[in-house]
């Protein structure tokens, strides 16, 4: 008989004394070296917990075994995971419906179009790719073990992937059986008194809402006040990014000739702290809070009969679709209530891919007005894309996105969001937003004096991860090069922008992170290194460089490119060489030798004399590169702006 192997994902201290009974009994103990992945759900969502000390000690002496995450090539398993999710969706959805068919018909029947069902198809998606990111751990776990048993403790509820393993079953998909695998009897335990957890919630949050709903209608006034008009509804999604001292704020469309401020009107759809509030009184424009979830209620015959449906379809372990059904009836009603408020013709947002934009938009429409989303960013899976890989890099992110229109930056992002299901009716390209930006001369607006012998180079890193892309080993190279930059080139001068705050590393590795700040604090102790918080504005920071070198691949290097600004990405491990950037040529850099002498040839150049490596009919290029697609996104709010409803 072959002897039993026992694999941790995600130990935690519960966990000790179950180790070193299987210690003592003699069971090889193995734990999976935290890595990011879709499915993990402890902590930050998408970043793996740290391993506790006590299991750093065991391995340190030999006593358990590490599966290192090159052994499971576990950076691909997110991305195949997303990509796979899209993939299946809609096969999936045929069978999964059949369970809730009454539910979603229900739901579209209340919101008034069949297109409430995407609200179901999104939430899909997101949990075959949870299911998706689980199954080929493990498959690749019993590949790597030695022949033989293995019980394995996940970092999932086994419940609800054996669900979704079902439904795969019924929907002929293909997925890894991964026979040899097992999972302890107590976590069964443990998922079913979970998912009876978030049932109880989900209905009581429902029944809440119902009896609310029922009593406070009957004060509703049924006088209709005078709603305030605009053209423009800009959104308060990222206030972090949105609400600093900065041009890319939600003001950036307003122009004195085409948008105007007494036409605009900002929609926060997350809370904003008082120093945010404070912030956005200051901005061009006016201000409307849309209500939030448990403090509006309208609708209680919707309500009652979506609570009665839930109890007589006995939903019990199923509390997620209740939940999603509940996302629908509250944003779609709540939405009807701000247009009763307010007149819009356009709603503009980015970063809006969850559920709630789908009942928001469904009423939106149904009040005549036009959604807009714009990317904001070019960072995006596709460009990690390889080209020997299979894998085509979609997300569940992007999939089913019910808006008229989409404002992005490239060809190659239009083609890439294009692959998913059912995302948008007409996609415009502007060229990069920020690029006009950086065409200023920001050295006194950032407060950052630029030596006037020294080559100045704006060098960006970006948000690292623990074992997955943009790790905290190539954060930590990107530093040291840098570094070594300046010992080696004697007239250069670096200005390192960092993208996150400081907290943060520590809480996403425990171990590399006070690394990459020790190197940052040495960074800026050097005479030509300036480190600038996560705060200061990178296009003034960048408007006052001769060059731009930023991690693979943050937007601001294609923000500068889209100037004709000299600028590369800096790949300091060579992980990205089979990437659309990297076989793009000359934007590209993957070792220090390469970055040195790609800095070296622009410092020889005479100024003026930088051609941008892109032809001008490359997709992944700002096909305009004049610094002015702002002014085309306004251009094209203004030609369909028409009157208000």
């Amino acid at each position: 008989m072959k002897a039993l192997n026992v694999v941790f994902e995600a130990p935690t201290r519960w966990d000790y004394l179950t180790i070193k009974r299987y210690l003592k009994q003699g069971v090889p103990v193995w734990v999976v070296e935290p890595f990011h992945a879709y499915h993990h759900r402890k902590g930050f969502r998408f970043y793996p917990p740290a391993l506790p000390d006590f299991v750093d000690e065991l391995i340190n002496k030999g006593e358990i075994n590490l599966l290192h995450t090159n052994q499971l090539n576990a950076r691909e398993i997110y991305r195949l995971a997303a990509d796979s999710s899209v993939n299946s969706g809609e096969s999936v959805y045929s069978t999964y419906k059949k369970e809730y068919k009454d539910l979603f018909n229900y739901v579209c029947k209340v919101l008034k179009s069949p297109k409430a069902e995407n609200i179901f198809k999104k939430n899909l998606c997101d949990k075959l790719a949870e299911f998706y990111s689980l199954n080929i751990l493990l498959h690749r776990v019993e590949k790597v073990l030695p022949p033989g048993p293995i019980l394995l403790y996940p970092d999932t509820n086994i419940r609800d992937y054996y669900y979704w393993k079902s439904l795969f079953s019924r929907s002929n998909q293909d997925f890894y059986d991964h026979s040899g695998i097992q999972f302890p009897a107590h976590l069964h335990i443990i998922a079913f008194f979970e998912n009876f957890k978030k049932y109880i919630i989900s209905i009581s949050r429902l029944v809440a809402q119902t009896m609310a709903s029922g009593l406070l209608s009957i004060f509703r006034s049924a006088h209709k006040k005078d709603r305030k008009s605009y053209f423009y509804g800009i959104t308060i999604i990222s206030p972090f990014r949105q609400l600093t001292d900065n041009k890319r704020g939600p003001d950036f469309i307003i122009d004195d000739n085409k948008v105007r401020a007494d036409n605009v009107v900002y929609l926060p759809l997350t809370n904003l702290t008082d120093e945010q509030k404070n912030q956005l009184k200051k901005i061009p424009g006016e201000v409307y809070y849309p209500p939030k979830a448990g403090y509006y209620f309208s609708h209680f015959t919707e309500w009652k009969h979506l609570l009665i449906l839930a109890l007589r379809k006995n939903f019990f372990f199923r509390a997620r679709e209740i939940t999603v059904a509940c996302n629908a009836f509250f944003n779609y009603f709540s939405w009807l209530k701000v247009m009763e408020s307010v007149k819009i013709k356009h709603f503009v947002t980015h970063s809006d891919f969850g559920i709630n934009h789908i009942g928001r938009n469904l009423a939106l429409k149904q009040a005549g007005v036009e959604t807009w989303y714009f990317t904001d960013s070019m960072n995006f899976g596709a460009n990690f894309r390889e080209e020997e890989n299979e894998c085509a890099m979609r997300h569940p992110f992007w999939s089913y996105l019910n808006y008229d229109h989409f404002v992005t930056w490239t060809p190659f992002l239009k083609e890439y969001f294009s692959t998913h299901p059912e995302s948008f009716k007409e996609t415009h390209v502007v060229g990069c937003l920020w690029s006009g930006h950086i065409q200023g001369t920001g050295m006194e607006a950032c407060g950052f004096k630029k030596s006037e012998k020294a080559f100045t180079i704006v060098a960006l890193d970006t948000t690292y991860t623990k074992n997955s892309f943009t790790s905290y080993n190539e954060g930590i190279a990107f530093a040291e090069h840098l570094l070594q930059l300046t010992d080696e080139i004697s007239d250069i001068q670096i200005f390192l922008k960092e993208k996150k705050s400081r907290a943060i590393h520590t809480s996403l590795d425990a171990v590399m992170g006070p690394r990459l700040l020790d190197l940052y604090d040495k960074m800026a102790s050097h005479q030509r290194i300036t480190v600038c918080s996560n705060e200061t504005d990178p296009s003034e920071l960048m408007s006052l460089s001769d060059m731009v070198v930023s991690f693979p691949f943050t937007s601001t290097t294609f923000e500068a490119l889209s100037i004709n600004k000299p600028a590369v990405w800096y790949d300091p491990l060579g992980y990205y060489i089979n990437t659309p950037y990297a076989k793009a040529g000359g934007v590209t850099t993957h070792s220090y030798n390469e970055l040195k002498l790609k800095i070296e040839e622009i410092k020889s150049m005479e100024r003026g004399a930088y051609k941008n490596p892109f032809p001008k009919d490359s997709p992944l290029m700002d096909p305009y590169r004049d610094g002015k697609a702002i002014n085309r996104f306004i251009e094209l709010l203004s030609s369909h702006t028409g009157h208000i409803n």
